[in-house]
């Protein structure tokens, strides 16, 4: 029987999740030393990385367009340039 995504998302992220209690970020790092001795495993963790870079960027890009609206739609500039 295949696990649909939101089977996975109740059954192992859930419990996953609830079972880390405060401790989220041990739970993680304990899940990816397991995952690594698995080569078959690499790309998801490399996608996984790749998909928190794209989170952190509309994060970014959410702030962006809030610092526009609080100055009521003046433009930003990048002080890296």
């Amino acid at each position: 029987m295949t696990m649909t995504s939101e089977d996975w998302n109740k059954q192992v992220v859930r419990r996953t999740l609830e079972g880390a209690g405060p401790y989220p970020g041990v739970q993680l790092h304990f899940l990816l030393m397991r995952l690594e001795q698995f080569p078959e495993a690499l790309p998801a963790i490399a996608a996984a990385v790749r998909d928190m870079g794209a989170w952190y960027q509309a994060q970014a890009d959410e702030l962006e367009a809030e610092g526009r609206r609080r100055a009521g739609g003046a433009e930003i500039l990048d002080l890296k340039k």
